[in-house]
């Protein structure tokens, strides 16, 4: 007698469902999807942790809802060496990139978003892999050490994934917009900044063209705020491009148009303050981007609108600011009042920049010539010294943070420390406060978007060396009448290089033969010549 075998039941194949319950998900069970919380959970006597579709919006706030979070990235999959990214990211790199603000997107909405969808989380991994090793003195540009490394495969594998999700047409606009934030991060931290601003630029296009479908979304603007913050932060590249670039950048961010922050008569809060003076900075650099350089005030159509406009949030903002000072600052927390001393510095920084170009439509004289004559800074060397001492302030406590175990806070993606300081060593016609910002900058590496303190010491440092060997040019002479200085361009490249060059031939006392010369890292080259 033969006997046959009952046929194998065999699991039906299909498509994975990324909708479930993440209790479910973690328990690689299928989940009935039930709402608020799903049947499986609840008939077992467990809690459902909530739909990873919801996260975009619920913000969650109490200690249960951090436990779960905690829970999740302890299950995330991925191996060993991918866990660990995220791991950092969540225990270490969110609350460096929070800073002292709030801290609710980068440890609570995307922490959750990454869950469900994989070019969030390998992204994710990717920059908490490179905070390690800048924590760890290991972030080094050089092709060998980042482009081939872990960091740079997770990077991959982010971009492949919202490509295909976006193949298929059902990638949600908040999703995309959160991954061009963190591409423009990891791009930044690694000191690819042709990149970053591609995917900033894509971010803003997002903002513009689903701007119907967004309105009113709290959480859609928030991420706008950040990527407005992210194109400041960008100056430096920026600031370093043709004319013709940095006005077609200033458009794009016109056509975002995101809702103007009412400045009220006294902040409810430091992010209604902080959001204030975002807005306040980025109508600045637009105004400098529309403008012609090489053009006088009076035929300045487009910029000056901008620049009135500019100037009065500036001084409302301060008011406000001042007030709510006066009102809250004594039941504030230390991490808030670090928050205000930072926004007084970017505050102060802004002014400079704003009255140092000052129009006059009767100045037959250049926008450049206006805004680099060193002898406009003479009256403001109270305010770079304001700048210095709440700096130092800054740098003491994260330097006592680090000694007690704390996160010192000098890895961010938003305009901290380095670009006002860089801005004082450069425009402060008082050597003794110069001196002093300098060696702020060297006293501990920090990462600031596109900003490295390290890199931006050597460059500084080279436009001193060009000063002091072109003394006929009057380059920030302080004992007499000054020339203004506008006949060199700074060149920011990839992987924090950078050169300072001539705009027009200029002779080099130590050079054999006269000619077009560019400062490049601490060494003179003729200009063009290619020394990477």
């Amino acid at each position: 007698m033969v006997v046959t075998e009952p046929p194998r039941r065999r699991r039906r194949c299909g498509p994975k469902v990324k909708s479930g319950c993440q209790t479910c998900k973690i328990r690689r069970v299928k989940c009935d999807e039930a709402k608020p919380s799903c049947q499986r959970c609840t008939s077992t006597g467990r809690k459902c942790d909530g739909y990873a579709q919801d996260i975009l919006i619920a913000r969650p706030q109490d200690a249960q809802d951090r436990a779960i979070i905690h829970r999740i990235s302890t299950s995330m999959p991925g191996n060993r060496e991918e866990r660990r990214g995220f791991s950092y990211f969540l225990h270490n790199t969110t609350v460096e990139l929070s800073g002292y603000f709030d801290t609710s997107f980068w440890q609570q909405l995307l922490v959750q978003a990454s869950t469900a969808e994989p070019a969030l989380r390998h992204a994710v991994i990717g920059i908490g892999s490179l905070h390690e090793a800048f924590t760890n003195r290991r972030l080094d540009y050089s092709p060998d050490s980042i482009e081939r490394g872990f960091a740079i495969n997770q990077y991959t594998k982010a971009i492949g994934h919202l490509r295909r999700s976006l193949a298929t047409g059902k990638q949600e606009p908040l999703t995309a917009l959160m991954s061009c934030i963190l591409f423009v991060c990891f791009d930044s931290i690694r000191g690819h900044f042709k990149s970053a601003m591609l995917h900033l630029q894509s971010g803003l296009r997002i903002l513009r063209d689903f701007k119907s479908k967004l309105a009113g979304d709290s959480i859609a603007n928030s991420l706008g705020h950040l990527l407005i913050r992210l194109s400041i932060q960008a100056v430096l590249y920026i600031d370093t491009r043709e004319a013709s670039d940095q006005k077609a950048f200033a458009a794009e961010l016109m056509e975002v148009n995101m809702p103007e922050t009412h400045i009220p008569e006294s902040f409810e809060s430091l992010e209604e303050a902080r959001d204030g003076m975002c807005q306040a900075a980025n109508a600045l650099f637009q105004m400098f981007y529309m403008c012609d350089g090489d053009l006088p005030y009076v035929y300045q159509h487009e910029a000056l609108p901008l620049y009135e406009k500019n100037t009065s949030r500036l001084a409302k903002w301060n008011t406000a600011f001042e007030t709510l000072m006066q009102a809250k600052s004594r039941s504030f927390t230390s991490k808030q009042i670090r928050g205000a001393a930072l926004l007084k510095i970017q505050h102060t920084t802004a002014t400079i920049m704003a009255d140092a170009a000052l129009p006059d439509m009767n100045d037959s004289r250049s926008v450049a010539e206006i805004s680099n004559t060193p002898d406009n800074f003479l009256k403001y060397t109270g305010d770079f010294q304001t700048i210095v001492n709440l700096s130092r302030s800054l740098i003491l406590a994260s330097e006592a943070d680090a000694k007690s175990g704390k996160s010192a806070l000098t890895f961010s993606t938003d305009l901290g420390l380095i670009a006002p300081l860089y801005y004082v060593c450069i425009k402060c016609p008082d050597r003794s406060i110069r001196t002093a910002a300098i060696e702020l900058l060297m006293r501990d590496p920090r990462r600031e978007g596109m900003w490295d303190s390290v890199a931006t010491e050597k460059l500084i440092r080279g436009f001193w060396e060009i000063k002091a060997k072109h003394p006929a040019l009057q380059i920030g002479n302080e004992t007499t009448p000054s020339i203004p200085f506008k006949g060199l361009d700074l060149v920011f490249m990839d992987g924090m290089k950078w050169e300072w060059k001539w705009k027009q031939p200029v002779t080099e006392s130590r050079a054999d033969t006269p000619g077009d010369l560019c400062w490049t890292d601490g060494s003179f080259f003729p200009a063009g010549t290619n020394v990477w």
